[in-house]
């Protein structure tokens, strides 16, 4: 059994093309093309393109990945990172100056969520609008705008 911080680092002129499987954090700086399966984490780095598909518990994205992933808990793609294929995965953040082309479907649970709704209170509308018929007249925004 491998140390609790032991972790793989593929370096930034590393290319491998096949198969990765493991059981510890891998972190990937250079490029690999094939399928990469991990039990834990992958993380890729700026510098770190994957043309597979990746199957991991969390993953998190500052480079490129082309294929599918398939996660057990977390996907994160942070600002310059890319995805081009579907994501599978309960939990998803994309941030600013990321992007993902391809479709995305989120594992949901029913009765999760209504647990989630009910510790943080029943939806709450942001603004509550009174429309008038002027507003309701169709491409009149005056109203909403509270001009007149």
């Amino acid at each position: 059994m491998p140390p609790e911080n032991s972790q793989t680092v593929i370096g930034k002129s590393v290319t491998i093309k096949g198969e990765i499987t493991g059981s510890e954090p891998l972190i990937i700086e250079g490029t690999v093309e094939g399928r990469v399966q991990c039990d834990t984490s992958i993380m890729i780095r700026d510098s770190g393109l994957v043309k597979a598909d990746l199957d991991a518990a969390n993953l998190n994205i500052a480079g490129g990945v082309i294929g599918n992933i398939s996660v057990k808990e977390k996907v994160e793609i942070v600002n310059g990172g890319y995805v081009v294929g579907d994501i599978r995965a309960p939990r998803i953040v994309i941030n600013e100056g990321a992007s993902v082309k391809g479709h995305i479907e989120m594992e949901v649970d029913p009765d999760k969520a209504a647990t989630r709704r009910g510790q943080n209170g029943p939806a709450q509308p942001l603004v509550s609008a009174h429309l008038s018929d002027e507003t309701k007249k169709p491409g009149s925004l005056s109203g909403l705008l509270g001009r007149k």
